[in-house]
This record gives C-alpha cells, structure tokens and sequence, in this order.
C-alpha cells in the first residue's frame, strides 16, 4: 500500500472521528414505511429534542421503542417502550404542543404479505411530556381499530390532527376475502376514544399504502396500492365539515406510487402539499398540490431501483429531500441529501455516505426551522465486519454544493476509493453545523453490549488511527449486491 493511499485512510480515519450515532437493529428496513413519520422535534424553552421511533425488530429482545436526543442527534438514548410485543408493528408521529401523539399497526415485508390475526390492530397513543422529570412518558394505549377473526387485520395506520384539534386516524384493513378497505376514524375528545367513520375507498385489490396529511384547513388521503397498475387517488375534507362529509374519490395522478407507500410528503404551509415518490418504474418522482389539482411530475432521480426511498423536510418555504441511490457497481448505495425547487427542480446537493452493502429507508423531520442543521435517519446493513443499525446524519444547508445528479456512481475499485467506503455508515465528514456529541459513549452503553459498542458510538472521541483501523478491518475486496427478502 502506498504512502498516498495511506494517507487517504488516514484522513478517511479522521472524517470518521465524528461520524453518525446509531441505533441497533435486526434489519436495514427498520425505518419502513417511508410515508410515515418516524422522527419528530420537539421544541422547549430548555433546548429541542429530537424523537425517534424505531422498530429494533427482535433485536437484543426489543420492538419498537422510542429514542431520544438532547444533542441534535449526537448521541442517542431510550426514552421508553411503546410496544415490545412485536417485531413488525410500526408507528406514525405528530407533535402536539410538547407532547407527541402517535399510532401503530403492524407492516411486514411484501413477501410475507399481510396474515389475519385478532391481535393486528391499530393503537393510538400519548407521550406526555414532564418539564420536572424532563422526559416523556406514555400514557396507556388506546385501540383504535380491532380485527375481530384470525382471517383479518389492520395494517400501515396514519395520525393527522385537524385545525380542529380533532385526531384522525386511517389504517388500511384486510377482508376475509383478502381484498382491502381503507379504513378512517376520529377523536373528537384527544384520543380517549375513536369513533369509525364511513370507509373512503373499499376493493382495493392488493395490500394498499398512502398518506393521512393536514393542509392547514383540510384533510386529505392519498393512496395507491402494491397492484403495480393502479393510479393515485385521494379524497379530501374541509375542517368545517361535518366529520362524514368527504369528497368523492379523485384521481390525483395517472401513475401509481411503488407499493403505496413509497413516498414522502409535507403540507407546504399555504394549503397545498410536496410530494416525493417512487413510481412504478422505481424513479423518484415529485409533485406539488396546489390546493386543487396535482401538477406535472418532475423527475428527481432517474436511474433507481427496488429500494430507492425519499425522505422530505421543509424549512420556512424551502424544500429539502433525503435518498438513498444505489452505486454503479450494484455493491452498495449513496446516501444523498439535496434541494428541491419550488418546482420541484433538484438544485444544490450533498452526499452524505458510500455504504457496502445495503443502505435507505431515510427518515427525516417533516418540519424545521431556519438555522438548525438538516437531520435524517437511514437504516444500514454493511456486507461484512458489523451489526445493522440506523444510522443519523446531520448537515448544514450551506454545505450543500451546486452539481448536476448524477444517474449512478461512476465506478470506483482503487483503494482509496474503497477506503472512503466505511461499512460503519460514514458520515463523509462532520456536520457542517450544530453540536458537537457530548456524550460519545452514551449508546454504547445505554443500547448495546460491549461487542457492539464501537459501531454504536461511530468511533465518536476515538483516535483517528484506530476509525483507520476499524475502517480497514470492515473493507473487502469483493463487493456483493444483497439478495433483498424485506421488501416492504
């Protein structure tokens, strides 16, 4: 090895020193379905909190459970439980005040399919905030949907809150004749109690996926299906309305969203609605709601694939997009953020990490305020040498550069191109902005055993020489493409 290609680990090392916190988990599809919001930040007068709720599936003996950080996603700690019981349920979060409400329902990997059982139901529940303990706690769960037979079950269950203060909740439901209703309810008394509304669309053919999201004054659905055929409808309601009273059923756009559910979407703060999604040709797409109608779809990358996955986040009028771009090689994936366009144009961009393996799923705030650092969670699973986990990366708007996206990574096999390549999730170099960890060692200790501590803390307050030899130690010559069973 030469003294270049050194000195390139060396620097690769010192990159590394402050790279991404990480939550241990049983699959790199921790984070699915990509239209739910699985973090939030919530602000106090003590300093905003970052919260996550991550489905460890089976991991160390923990489901899903909520995660917390003080540091602007530096380090990471359990904040509680929110169901154990299971390795495939997964929840959708709103913050309310400085409280957060969320539910959850149970999504398993397309090729399982969704099973009927009595214990796949839809909860709703509070975690009410404490300023004298400083930490949330939750209250009991209430049920919102129950399937009642062993041939049924609720599944992908949604929260939204009207202007109204009213909580809605939509899960989709499968039949005995394993055909799917998408099902609606709503909480006029803050969630104590769920009352079932008329079902907004019933036959939908196959395992079904959308969007509950509030526009300001209205309720919108949105959705589509695994069918790979069906076009994107949605139906809306107005805040003022009595609580039946929808539209009818509008086509929104002629393709359909790859399983339903892949995609990502945000009010725009005046009353319509960015969306990202992946289409039936696995591209992401991007359309905007202007409050009446869906607009032209803008191509925001082109060349994806199965596992390609947006994640959005909005700052004042400015729109910024997480995903995932699988290498040229087929050996692993580009973790990416960018800027949109009001049009939806992809502008300036950075990225983030070159991880072996497999590496998506992003998950990111729907909202932020001016002057903190944009943040995203993405699930990873190295090919070789350490655990799967969900990784956090944080970055500067201003660090994002002006170029051109690229349809694939161009390939790369010299050493120092490898080197750059670190199975621990890189993050390609610290946040441009925003804290520093103050407690490198805090998930180590807190989530995992002594053998997992090292990828847990990313090698945070470590020696640049030893990121070098932990980098070294997880390279490989031979690259794989995994063979991929989790879809969701």
């Amino acid at each position: 090895m030469g003294w270049a290609v050194l000195t390139g680990l060396l620097l690769t090392g010192m990159t590394a020193a402050t790279p991404p916190t990480a939550i241990p988990v049983r699959g790199g599809n921790a984070l699915t379905l990509p239209a739910h919001r699985h973090i939030v930040r919530v602000s106090r007068s003590e300093g905003s909190v970052l919260l996550a709720a991550v489905q460890q599936g089976g991991q160390d003996g923990h489901g899903l459970r909520m995660f917390r950080s003080d540091n602007g996603g530096s380090s990471w700690k359990l904040e509680g439980v929110i169901h154990d019981g299971s390795s495939y349920d997964r929840a959708d979060l709103i913050v309310v005040g400085r409280d957060v409400a969320l539910v959850y329902a149970v999504e398993t990997p397309d090729s399982q399919g969704i099973g009927g059982s009595t214990s796949r139901d839809v909860y709703f529940q509070w975690w009410r905030y404490s300023s004298s303990k400083n930490r949330w706690s939750p209250e009991s769960a209430v049920r919102v949907f129950d399937s009642t037979s062993s041939s049924t079950a609720y599944y992908r269950a949604e929260l939204a809150r009207d202007s109204k203060g009213r909580l809605w909740v939509q899960a989709f439901f499968r039949e005995k004749d394993a055909s799917n209703t998408l099902s609606i309810a709503v909480s006029s008394d803050g969630g104590s109690t769920f009352r079932e509304q008329s079902a907004l669309a019933r036959d939908i053919s196959k395992r079904g996926g959308g969007r509950l999201v509030h526009l300001g004054s209205r309720m919108m659905m949105l959705w589509a299906s695994h069918s790979g055929s069906d076009s994107t409808r949605y139906r809306i309601r107005d805040d003022s309305a009595s609580l039946s009273s929808w539209s009818s059923t509008r086509t929104a756009f002629s393709d359909g969203i790859y399983h339903g559910a892949a995609l990502s979407a945000v009010a725009d703060g005046s009353g319509g609605l960015h969306l990202v999604y992946k289409d039936n040709s696995e591209r992401l797409m991007y359309r905007r709601f202007n409050g009446s109608s869906f607009g032209s779809a803008v191509r925001v990358l082109e060349d994806g694939d199965w596992a390609s996955q947006p994640a959005l986040t909005r700052v004042g009028s400015s729109l910024y997009l997480f995903y995932n771009q699988l290498r040229s090689d087929g050996s692993g994936y580009r973790l990416w953020v960018r800027a949109l366009s009001s049009s939806g144009k992809p502008g300036a961009g950075k990225e983030l990490a070159s991880v072996s393996g497999f590496a998506g799923y992003p998950a990111a705030p729907e909202v932020l305020p001016s002057g903190v650092p944009l943040v995203a969670l993405f699930g990873i699973e190295p090919s070789s040498g350490s655990s799967y986990r969900v990784s956090f990366f944080s970055t500067s708007t201003s660090s994002l550069k002006s170029s051109a996206v690229a349809a694939k990574e161009s390939p790369s096999h010299d050493e120092a191109g490898d080197a750059r390549v670190a199975a621990t999730g890189g993050s390609g170099g610290p946040p441009s902005s925003g804290p520093t960890p103050q407690d490198p060692g805090t998930l180590g200790s807190a989530l995992t055993g002594p053998s997992q501590e090292a990828v847990a803390v990313g090698c945070g307050g470590a020696s640049a020489m030893f990121a070098v030899l932990l980098t070294l130690s997880l390279m490989e010559l031979g690259r794989r493409l995994p063979t991929r069973a989790l879809r969701f």
